[in-house]
């Protein structure tokens, strides 16, 4: 059928170029009618997303916390390449669904100066917002499977309230601590309560996200008392393990140094599992505060695999 319609665009003349010019109007009509269909929704068209056969990690800007105490961490100024940190959100996409780890400081800050944004000893600093970064990728808030934190700091979670339609990924001792009378009286609750009510997975020990062994939440205790920290196999680039805040500068693990505090809990152990991991995994350490590493890793839509 094809065949016999070429043949007889051809045999009469001006009809191929009449056919061809209306097939693209047709199309630009189309293409004109979705895009303001998705306007009229409130959802600007994405790119398509990626389809993988196998895991594939994206770096995400999260922003930047703005700080001049390495000494809280056993390093003095001069130990330390830069005293700011990084704040790293990441993406996987596997071929079984989506797992965004930590959810960064809060998209709300974007265009704002570092004066107004003061959180302990650290000022905040966003230039982009996470639900941007994802839509280049092509995934909108709800289109996220599974959302695990490293744990419930306030610049780890500021916008888990985008990701609720996402089962969380949570070891109970967090989840725990994250609810606690003292916790609700945060100043920085209010950024993470609906989370109580949210889809949840609750577990002990490490989790195996997808049951393949590619992407493993580690159980890490002792910055927080259920702290985790997230490792995956990429076909290229190997193992990657992603610290959340086991560590915050590379100089902690260079010197063999850690906060005075974490010294004699369970921090210290965490490391040395983890160290003991990587070596029998091959892996990498990336760093999620380390500001220098953050700099030279390559950030979504760019990924590794």
């Amino acid at each position: 059928m094809p065949g016999m319609l070429i043949k007889f665009l051809k045999d009469t003349p001006g009809r191929l170029h009449t056919a061809m010019a209306l097939l693209a109007a047709a199309l630009m009509v189309c293409s004109a009618a979705r895009a303001q269909a998705d306007h009229k929704l409130g959802q600007p068209r994405l790119p398509d997303r990626p389809v993988v056969v196998s895991a594939r990690l994206y770096v995400l800007d999260c922003g930047t916390l703005i700080y001049n105490r390495p000494e809280d961490y056993g390093l003095s100024r001069e130990e330390v390449a830069s005293s700011n940190m990084s704040v790293s959100c990441y993406l996987v996409v596997h071929p079984k669904g989506t797992l965004l780890f930590d959810t960064g400081l809060s998209d709300t800050l974007v265009g704002r100066p570092i004066f107004e944004n003061p959180i302990y000893t650290y000022s905040q600093l966003k230039l982009n917002t996470l639900r941007g970064q994802l839509a280049e990728i092509g995934y909108r808030p709800d289109q996220i499977d599974y959302l695990a934190l490293s744990h419930g700091h306030v610049d780890h979670i500021a916008n888990v309230h985008d990701y609720l339609t996402a089962t969380w990924l949570t070891p109970r001792a967090e989840r725990d601590f994250m609810f606690t009378p003292a916790a609700r009286k945060s100043f920085y609750f209010h950024q993470y309560a609906k989370l109580e009510s949210a889809p949840t997975k609750i577990f002990e020990g490490d989790l195996d996200v997808f049951g393949d062994g590619s992407v493993i939440l580690k159980s890490t205790p002792g910055h927080t008392p259920g702290h985790q920290c997230l490792w995956v196999r990429l076909a290229r680039t190997g193992g990657v393990l992603l610290s959340g805040d086991m560590y915050h500068y590379a100089e902690e693990r260079s010197l063999a140094r850690m906060p005075e505090h974490e010294k004699a809990g369970a921090n210290a152990r965490s490391r040395a599992a983890m160290e003991q991991f990587m070596r029998e995994t091959s892996s990498q350490l990336w760093i999620g505060h380390d500001i220098g590493l953050f700099q030279r890793l390559a950030k979504a839509p760019a990924w590794y695999d």
